[in-house]
């Protein structure tokens, strides 16, 4: 660092320049909600407690988790806790918090966090950590224009941070109006002789019971198709049914509980795999079994269900495309719908809102895990239309979402190239190219040698106050 520093700068370790403690443990049943002063966790205020450990903001570097090596500043009259490391600026620097703060934010922090499993940033990690150190007059000017930029640069991000959440809401709306009609009212309207969901249902249940081969058979598919869906099908379109799931699907099966392994022939699709509709085939986990292969081998387009996760996850859905030969695990069901419901608009339907409400009804709750078995399943009511129908559902919906990916790709680039400017800044910044050298400045060395008089001058301070301790302790005894 040192041959890259303008001149005057020096390049200063942590430990010359500030003191490096933990914050103190403070258990959640202390909290106070009335307290008047906030508790800083690892990454943000996490509560409030009646007394605070520092009066002044602090410069605090997340050091558990996650969330290892992130730079923050404490608001004044803080309780900070022991998940967050304080570096503590003597005297000389005190008005120079905010300039160490943007000077660890443009450093790599990857140099102080140890540890993949459990990330984490220790003290010795900090201690020969180097920040460039400029003139005090200078810090001051750096920090001046990096208040004036950064803060435009973050309002910019906040600004674009919304378009997720403005894409995710489009696609649930195109799902919504997919599965109430409202997409493919036009549609309709041009083909006004397709038949309706209710005699295809009918044609349904005579064909079910001419497959039967037994008077028990027989007599289950009579049960199924004599109870009446609850939902009202006035709020569909003419066409259109609500109709039990378990009506137009052949069999719900679970997947294999065998153990999977890191390495082997077939890939095991497990609720990790299931992301946004479709499969991420990342993380995967493989087996070599030939007979659970070959009994659960999926075939294209199919459809998983995700019956055991956490209560926000239980229910998520997607389907399999064939993208490459895979089995399933136990926590999935595969759904072997019939042909007269397309396998892309189950799985969108599945993904509606809708469905998710059916879910939160209907699921069972355990100890951090929530349950839908597959009788359960089959008792979702879905929006039935006619097949054709549901093909020019499935067109409609496919166009929209690709315009929504397309819409995600231009945010992902414009949020790249916004970070990639915050750093291009600060980098600037601490390479002396933000603002003006000023050769009356007090340089940086002299700057240092003031700090660490002062940090003696403390440390014999405490190393006395000690030492008296310790003498009045034997006069008592």
């Amino acid at each position: 660092m040192k041959e890259l520093l303008p001149e005057g700068w020096v390049a200063a370790p942590l430990q010359k320049i500030s003191q490096i403690v933990y914050g103190k443990g403070l258990p959640k049943n202390k909290f106070n909600k009335q307290g008047l002063y906030p508790v800083f966790g690892a990454n943000s205020i996490i509560g409030y407690y009646d007394s605070f450990l520092y009066e002044d903001p602090q410069v605090l570097i997340s050091c558990r988790g996650a969330n290892s090596g992130t730079i923050n500043i404490s608001p004044p009259k803080c309780f900070v806790t022991s998940n967050s490391l304080v570096v503590q600026l003597p005297n000389t620097l005190h008005q120079s918090f905010k300039y160490l703060y943007y000077a660890l934010e443009s450093s790599d922090k990857e140099k102080i966090v140890t540890g993949t499993a459990q990330p984490q940033v220790t003290i010795d990690n900090l201690k020969s950590f180097c920040v460039p150190l400029p003139p005090f007059n200078e810090q001051k000017r750096i920090v001046a224009r990096l208040d004036q930029i950064i803060p435009r640069i973050d309002k910019l991000k906040t600004r674009l941070d919304k378009i997720p959440t403005i894409i995710k809401r489009f696609r649930q709306s195109v799902l919504t109006a997919a599965v109430t009609g409202r997409l493919t009212e036009k549609w309709r309207e041009d083909h006004p002789d397709v038949e309706g969901a209710e005699a295809t249902v009918q044609s349904i249940y005579y064909r079910r019971l001419d497959e039967s081969q037994t008077n028990q058979q027989k007599n289950k598919i009579e049960k199924l198709f004599a109870e009446v869906e609850t939902e009202d099908n006035g709020l569909l379109p003419e066409t259109w049914k609500y109709t039990f799931l378990n009506k137009i699907c052949e069999s719900f099966q679970y997947g294999t509980s065998s153990k999977s392994s890191k390495k082997g022939d077939i890939p095991v699709l497990r609720m990790g795999n299931l992301q946004n509709g479709a499969i991420d085939w990342s993380n995967l986990v493989y087996s070599s079994n030939k007979k659970e292969i070959e009994k659960y081998k999926l075939e294209k387009n199919t459809v998983l269900f995700n019956r055991t996760n956490s209560p926000e996850l239980v229910g998520k859905t997607a389907i399999y495309l064939g993208e490459r030969a895979a089995i399933f695990a136990g926590y999935l069901i595969r759904i072997n719908n019939m042909d007269i419901l397309d396998s892309h608009y189950l799985n969108y339907s599945l993904n509606t809102d809708y469905a998710k409400a059916f879910c939160n009804r209907e699921k069972t709750d355990g100890v951090n895990q929530s349950n839908i078995n597959a009788q359960k399943l089959g008792r979702f009511e879905i929006p039935f239309p006619p097949l054709e129908e549901q093909k020019e559902i499935v067109r409609q919906v496919e166009r929209s979402f690709a315009l929504a990916d397309k819409l995600e790709a231009h945010y992902q680039n414009a949020r790249a190239r916004v970070d990639k400017l915050a750093r291009s800044v600060l980098a600037k910044a601490f390479r002396g190219e933000l603002t003006p050298q000023d050769p009356n400045d007090e340089p940086a060395e002299k700057l240092l040698e003031r700090i660490l008089a002062e940090k003696e001058k403390m440390a014999a301070a405490v190393k006395k106050t000690r030492k008296q301790a310790k003498r009045k302790s034997r006069t008592t005894t």
